[in-house]
């Protein structure tokens, strides 16, 4: 395998944004250590140049370490942190169950600061990025989607201080916030993912939602591989942005942006509307 310069991690790299960056990292000439807890997912990059696999849980303090020492004795450096793993759990806030709720924080915002933290040596010996994918849900939080947004509106928080800290050091945070993707992953459990608030005042609402963001995605969703585009760009850049949000075309790149001048008021009468 040809030795590659530049090394990044790549949290939940076995499918949708997290593989289609990995893939396009090691096509640019970079190597990859692409990561995840689905160990059989990750056997697609079997064979692959400057591709190697990790078996990691971010939120396995074992699992980091391992990771972090397994990078440090092979020589490799790391220029790049991607922390993409995460998990998208919808459903009204006043019936959702804590220990889910509990999970999507347990794994979208402390197992990035575990991870981010674990590698972080590495990084800053390198004077390296810390890229972490948000969404646009960070800063427009939904109905039924309270604790994805919660987690989201977390890791840009968590970015804020993070970049703060560490531009003095020479490491730069980027924050990517993507809209509605387009993958197979919102079809997963979708029955399920209704059916366990049967019985609930917010049913039909939230069954509304969820169908229309699934077919949403489906019809106008962002390909995987345009996130993975602004990633690889982001690590090129000579002054990258701090944040970078990525929408499926200009008009609606004009109204997102525009969304974050508008009131609250405002704001939840257009989301109402939209809504039905």
């Amino acid at each position: 395998m040809e030795i590659a310069k530049k090394w990044a991690l790549v949290t939940g790299a076995a499918s949708g944004i997290g593989k289609a960056i990995a893939e396009l990292l090691s096509e640019n000439g970079w190597g990859v250590y692409a990561t995840d807890v689905d160990a059989k997912g990750l056997s697609v990059f079997k064979n692959r140049e400057n591709i190697i696999t990790l078996e990691v849980d971010t939120t396995s303090e074992t699992d980091v370490k391992r990771a972090a020492r397994e990078i440090g004795k092979s020589g490799t450096g790391l220029t790049a942190l991607i922390n993409n793993a995460g998990i998208f759990s919808p459903g009204p806030l006043m019936d959702f169950p804590q220990e889910h709720f509990e999970q999507q924080f347990m794994i979208n915002i402390f197992g990035t600061q575990r991870i981010t933290r674990g590698l972080f040596p590495l990084i800053l010996k390198s004077k390296g990025r810390i890229i972490n994918i948000s969404s646009a849900a960070g800063f427009l939080a939904t109905p039924f989607s309270g604790a994805y947004a919660a987690s989201k509106h977390a890791i840009e928080g968590w970015s804020d201080s993070l970049r703060r800290e560490l531009t003095p050091l020479g490491v730069k945070v980027i924050v990517i916030e993507p809209g509605l993707i387009k993958t197979p992953l919102w079809g997963k459990d979708h029955d399920e993912r209704i059916e366990r608030f049967k019985g609930s005042v917010f049913y039909e609402a939230n069954r509304n939602k969820l169908e229309h963001e699934i077919n949403m995605a489906n019809e106008k969703g962002i390909d995987p591989l345009s996130v993975a585009k602004v990633v690889v760009e982001s690590l090129n850049s000579v002054h990258p942005k701090t944040r970078y949000l990525i929408t499926e075309n200009q008009i609606q790149y004009r109204i997102v942006k525009l969304i974050k001048l508008i009131s609250d008021t405002m704001l939840d009468g257009i989301i109402y509307k939209k809504m039905g």
